[in-house]
């Protein structure tokens, strides 16, 4: 697997493994920085301003395609948006809702 970013405003960071962000700008520069990720965990909240599913939309406008978006929120209706906007917009990646990755 290549290149992993894991998004949240509040949750500790994975030790290893990861590009870590706090925010919907931040991902932006990263994604500018790097180019692509084939792995992308999302949180929803990501404090004042845009959420995760902002996240997803601006990958669907801009062309990104990770094989992996894992949505590891306990936001339950911003989990239901995001899982359901992942599954219709990229039909080639495995979604997963999951809080340990």
């Amino acid at each position: 697997m290549g290149l992993k970013l894991f998004v949240d405003d509040k949750r500790d960071f994975p030790e290893r493994g990861f590009e870590c962000v706090r925010s919907y700008d931040d991902c932006l520069m990263y994604y500018r920085m790097f180019g692509d990720f084939d792995f992308i965990s999302l949180d929803f909240d990501l404090g004042d301003g845009p959420t995760g599913l902002d996240i997803l939309k601006w990958l669907k406008e801009n062309g990104k395609s990770p094989s992996h978006i894992n949505i590891h929120s306990t936001h339950i209706e911003g989990r239901r948006e995001m899982r359901k906007f992942a599954q219709e917009n990229f039909p080639n990646a495995a979604v997963t809702m999951n809080m340990t990755e």
